[in-house]
């Protein structure tokens, strides 16, 4: 696909990502010789009867975010219209997204998690301050320079208190890290920020997210079921402190939550310094000491794996196999393996159910020992990734049950859109493989490969 060489005046560099409408690219302003980040919306792409609403969100996101001057989020320049494309100019960032360390199997320990989530809620603080909601708090929106500084990205769902763009029912957001009132479309305020903080704090804390698996299971957790406390997942010695804090951002209710992101940055210190991490604001994370894998040392062996995933695949179906081998990668022993996978089994009987097999194979022997050591950093790859090979298709035939099956996976990550961007792929695609490649130009770059990996493990699952 071609780029062009200039938007408005701004000299095109090169593509830093795609987002869910359009692409990001790196730019040069030549008046000012300075770097900027331009995020593009492609109104060709628009479903015609939305087109109306997403332009005025679109433009509500420069409004918004033009006045929100905070070292913690990424400044907004100028919006702009350049033939089929609407633009916004900002502050180009050289960082990398928090998603993109979570996927990369990064683990930070308790001070620099507190450090990112202090810096989180000091942006969080000041948007709310101004009236302007970000509406999808998520680590692919959390931008880490080497520094250690925290930028906010993507107020391109924000919305300014005073309008009302919204459509009633319309949920906006990423599922996994939305706040009960957002998941069944009713108004929100900040404190719908905060449950999203609480999220990916959680996720920081534990390496797992505390509502997982298809888009329903996801939804009906957030509003119906609590999470279990990060302190019985987390290898960080956590205390009931901080299980208090997550509990209370992730409260159903938004009158049970912190009333401020700056209560909820107090409480945090407050724990977090009782569990030995060091409370102040001005803690620098160096980045340099954040390990990006789990020690290569040893993995589980196949047998292992191959059991757990046929005791997982009656609760979660074909993705069992993916998030076996993605869990494998982080887990130490089988203990943690089966509380990491059991995040993903919606019916908490069920889930307490499964997890007690591990004590089980624990007491028995049956296969709590069986490690292996890889042949290099090639072996946890593998360990990581779905298996292929054998398993290798011919793509077949586009129908309806996968483009169903494939837009509700895609929901997760692009939120009411998904539809509109499954029904433009479904035309022009020539079959399945030509379908999934066209609707994943539209996911971020960092969490596209996820998307790719769900897919492969559904319909290969589904073959079997």
């Amino acid at each position: 696909m071609s780029h062009p060489s200039r938007l408005g005046k701004y000299e095109i560099d090169g593509v830093l990502g795609r987002g869910a409408m359009g692409v990001v690219y790196k730019a040069t302003d030549p008046h000012i010789e300075r770097t900027v980040a331009i995020k593009t919306v492609r109104k060709d792409l628009l479903d015609a009867d939305l087109a109306a609403q997403f332009m005025s969100r679109f433009r509500n996101e420069a409004r918004a975010a033009g006045r929100l001057h905070h070292p913690n989020i990424i400044g907004i320049y100028e919006y702009g219209e350049h033939e089929s494309v609407a633009y916004i100019a900002m502050e180009y960032v050289d960082g990398i997204g928090l998603r993109e360390y979570l996927n990369r199997g990064a683990r930070f320990d308790l001070q620099q998690i507190v450090a990112i989530a202090a810096q989180l809620l000091l942006a969080l603080e000041f948007a709310h301050a101004q009236g302007v909601i970000h509406r999808d708090i998520k680590p692919a929106n959390l931008i880490l320079t080497s520094a250690g500084t925290l930028k906010v990205a993507d107020f391109g769902i924000a919305r300014i208190d005073s309008t009302s763009l919204t459509l009633t029912g319309m949920v906006m957001g990423t599922p996994s890290y939305m706040a009960p009132e957002q998941c069944r479309g009713l108004p929100v305020d900040g404190r719908a920020d905060l449950f999203s903080t609480g999220v990916v704090l959680y996720e920081l804390l534990t390496g797992t997210k505390p509502f997982a698996g298809s888009m329903e299971a996801v939804t009906y957790q957030i509003c119906h079921e609590e999470p279990r406390p990060p302190s019985e997942i987390s290898t960080l010695g956590l205390t009931p402190a901080l299980d208090s804090v997550i509990a209370t951002a992730l409260a159903k209710e938004p009158a049970d939550r912190f009333p401020d992101a700056r209560s909820f940055a107090a409480a945090l210190r407050r724990a977090s310094f009782a569990s030995g991490a060091d409370n102040s604001e001005t803690t620098v994370i160096n980045l340099a000491e954040v390990p990006l894998q789990a020690p290569a040392t040893q993995v589980f062996d196949d047998a292992t794996l191959a059991t757990i995933e046929r005791r997982l695949v009656r609760f979660v179906g074909p993705m069992a196999r993916i998030l076996v081998r993605q869990a494998a990668a982080q887990a130490h022993d089988v203990r943690e393996l089966y509380t990491m996978l059991g995040a993903h089994i919606v019916d908490r009987t069920e889930r307490d159910r499964f997890e007690a097999q591990a004590r089980q194979d624990d007491a028995s022997g049956s296969h709590g020992g069986h490690r292996v050591a890889p042949s290099g950093a090639s072996a946890r790859v593998a360990a990581a990734a779905p298996s292929t090979g054998s398993r290798a298709r011919a793509s077949r035939p586009l129908d309806q049950a996968f483009i169903d099956q494939t837009t509700s996976r895609l929901a997760v990550y692009l939120g009411p859109i998904a539809k509109v961007v499954a029904r433009k792929a479904a035309q022009q695609a020539h079959d399945s493989d030509d379908f999934v490649r066209l609707v994943a130009e539209h996911i971020g770059t960092q969490e596209r490969d996820a998307f790719l990996h769900e897919v492969a493990a559904g319909d290969g699952g589904g073959s079997r």
